[in-house]
């Protein structure tokens, strides 16, 4: 199968990830941060786990809203409460947890195919 790399033009694209630093359009960072279309946020949340559904809702208020949200829980996979899954999927939006080298990977793959997706990512 022939991969071919493809750029979403100005869109942030994730250009690296190592244990605590996130890279995006070449710049580093270190702390906890999201991407959406509206480019790159800080998340006041100092853990994952004190996320809730309001956290999500208010950062879409405005803005088109996503089809998935993908959560980097840092080097380790943790698990969101449910209960902000089924908050957010009553809205018609996806919520998927997973370590942030994969969140990285999967944002990316879903960027590249046009869906409208976030990431909340912490190093």
């Amino acid at each position: 199968m022939q991969i071919e790399e493809n750029h979403t033009p100005h869109a942030d694209n994730i250009t690296g990830y190592e244990n605590g630093n996130i890279e995006i359009n070449g710049q580093a960072y270190r702390q906890p941060l999201f991407l959406s279309p509206q480019g790159i946020g800080h998340i006041p949340q100092s853990q994952p786990q004190e996320l809730d559904a309001a956290a999500f809702l208010t950062a879409c208020e405005g803005q088109e809203q996503p089809e998935v949200i993908l959560v980097g829980t840092g080097a380790q996979h943790i698990f969101l409460h449910p209960k902000i899954t089924a908050e957010l999927a009553a809205q018609g939006i996806g919520l998927e947890s997973m370590s942030t080298a994969a969140a990285c990977r999967t944002y990316m793959v879903l960027q590249s195919e046009g869906r409208r997706v976030w990431a909340w990512l912490w190093p």
